[in-house]
């Protein structure tokens, strides 16, 4: 009886095998090269030895800019009369106000104005100077009142809450 000869398997081609894990491979640094941030080129002074210790450089310091706080603050004078003081300083009428506020509001719109307005004063007159600041674009227009609720010297009964900004704001 013949014995059934056995067959040699035929080789494998190994290759095939190491050719599909390099492709696995560059597909995956591929796709996590794509979501990685790209290296910006920094630059080099490379003039001069290199065995020379260069000089630290120290960093240069950003002072921060912080819009002025304009206060208007109206008041009945005597008669019929309303004084107008800009931070403190006296206008002579509205046209020296208007003047000083075009001014101010032509150098930095986003300076914050504060009217301070005793309850004495006719509402006209200080919407007037209240439009007067939107006309001019300033970007924030407050009101400041005193602690009790009441403008300086105010003798009326209304009652707001106050924040501490309101208080700093109107001393």
């Amino acid at each position: 009886m013949k014995r059934p000869v056995r067959r040699k398997p035929e080789p494998v081609d190994s290759m095939n095998a190491l050719i599909d894990v390099v492709f696995l491979l560059l597909v995956f640094f591929v796709c996590a090269a794509t979501g990685s941030i790209a290296d910006q080129i920094l630059p080099a002074d490379l003039q001069g030895d290199a065995t020379e210790a260069v000089q630290p450089v120290e960093p240069q310091t950003v002072q921060r800019w912080e819009h002025p706080i304009l206060r208007i603050r109206l008041q009945p004078a005597a008669g019929d009369q309303l004084e107008i003081l800009l931070n403190d300083q006296p206008q002579s009428d509205t046209e020296q106000l208007r003047s000083a506020l075009t001014q101010l509001a032509q150098l930095d719109p986003a300076s914050t104005v504060v009217l301070s307005i005793h309850d004495d004063v006719n509402v006209g007159r200080f919407i007037a100077i209240y439009d007067l600041c939107q006309q001019l674009q300033f970007e924030n227009i407050s009101f400041a009142i005193s602690a009790g609720g009441r403008s300086q010297g105010s003798t009326g009964s209304g009652s707001l809450p106050v924040t501490a900004e309101d208080d700093a704001a109107n001393p």
